[in-house]
């Protein structure tokens, strides 16, 4: 490996923060919001996609340097962390959604969300009954992260350290789901093309796949994107050949300094791309109250309901980040700190006996 190439890695394994990534987070929520609130056929929901590549490259990335730096990945530590970043703040907008709808006197309405309540609080979203409706039909994409969380670690335990051998299984595994027929599954494809991207940078992976990637200019990583965007747009189905250019754009933004990681780093960006979470749980029932907004005022336009239901769902996300997912995450990570420490200190008194 060159210096030069040597230097990006150096850098990104001691980065703690990308905020590059909460820019490219901030453009997903825009694209979700464009596909709920009606706008021209663009392909939103491919936004939540890319969530799922950057939550398997980050989760992976966490594990992946726990393993490395303290010799063991904790997964109480990691569940707990889990835990405090996804579940209080979902179940607390999933509440609301209740007086909501009892408010609205929907008799329809009201029944689909008494199926469907079983399945958004267990996480099985993906197997609503069609008459359950669409309420809070967004939160399908939880259900298929809950589970990888669930089971991906123990699989990172298992295959640690990613020598070449291992990093190939998992490049031909990759390659596999390509071929799933698309449906549940197939979701879970953009997940795993993140987690290969972690493993590929990881330290204890051989170079072998990393080096060429650390030579991948910017602006090449991006033209990319633009083919497999307009690809997929014929070939919807294959959406993961999407997922996997923007795999590569990650690579690039964690590893080079370039144009694109500016704009993405620009605070105001930041700042949205950290409320994403919150306003992906809150756009949908934002977008309803607009759109009856809208009406009133003979205004129900996608350019003119789009942006409202953006700014309010921000606005709303910025309250609940305060009251409950800044707090939330911050007691998840000092108590997942804690039981980490624990379970060293227990290890080294097994040693020591």
């Amino acid at each position: 490996m060159s210096k030069a190439d040597q230097k990006y890695f150096d850098v990104f394994w001691t980065d703690k923060y990308f905020p590059a990534l909460d820019g490219l987070r901030a453009i997903s929520i825009l694209l979700v919001v464009f596909f709920h609130a009606g706008g021209p056929d663009i392909r939103g929901w491919i936004g939540v996609h890319i969530f799922f590549v950057l939550s398997g490259f980050l989760i992976t990335t966490l594990l992946l340097r726990e393993r490395e730096q303290f010799g063991r990945i904790s997964l109480r530590a990691f569940y707990v962390r889990r835990f405090f970043r996804i579940i209080p703040i979902y179940y607390l907008v999933l509440c609301g959604y209740i007086p909501v709808v009892l408010l609205m006197h929907d008799a329809l309405r009201w029944t689909e969300l008494k199926l469907a309540l079983p399945y958004m609080f267990t996480f099985i979203q993906e197997y609503r009954p069609a008459a359950s409706g669409m309420v809070f039909g967004q939160a399908w994409s939880l259900g298929i992260e809950e589970k990888f969380y669930l089971l991906w670690p123990l699989l990172i335990i298992l295959a640690f350290p990613f020598r070449r051998f291992t990093t190939l299984l998992v490049l031909a595994l990759c390659a596999a789901w390509f071929f799933v027929p698309y449906g549940v599954l197939s979701n879970y494809g953009s997940l795993f093309l993140g987690s290969l991207l972690a493993i590929v940078l990881a330290k204890s992976s051989t170079a072998f796949i990393r080096e060429p990637l650390a030579r991948l200019p910017t602006n090449l990583a991006i033209l990319l994107v633009c083919a497999a965007y307009a690809f997929f747009w014929y070939h919807s189905n294959l959406f993961l050949v999407f997922s996997a250019s923007i795999a590569l754009l990650i690579g690039t933004l964690v590893l080079h300094a370039s144009w694109l990681r500016s704009i993405l780093e620009h605070p105001w960006i930041v700042i949205i791309g950290r409320r994403s979470y919150a306003m992906y749980l809150t756009h949908v029932l934002v977008l309803h109250a607009v759109e009856k907004l809208m009406t009133l005022f003979h205004a129900s336009l996608w350019y003119t309901v789009v942006p409202v239901t953006y700014l309010l769902s921000f606005a709303a996300a910025t309250i609940l980040f305060y009251l409950v997912e800044r707090p939330c995450l911050t007691y998840g990570h000092r108590l997942s700190k804690r039981i980490r420490e624990n379970g060293s200190l227990n290890a080294q008194s097994a040693v020591s006996a």
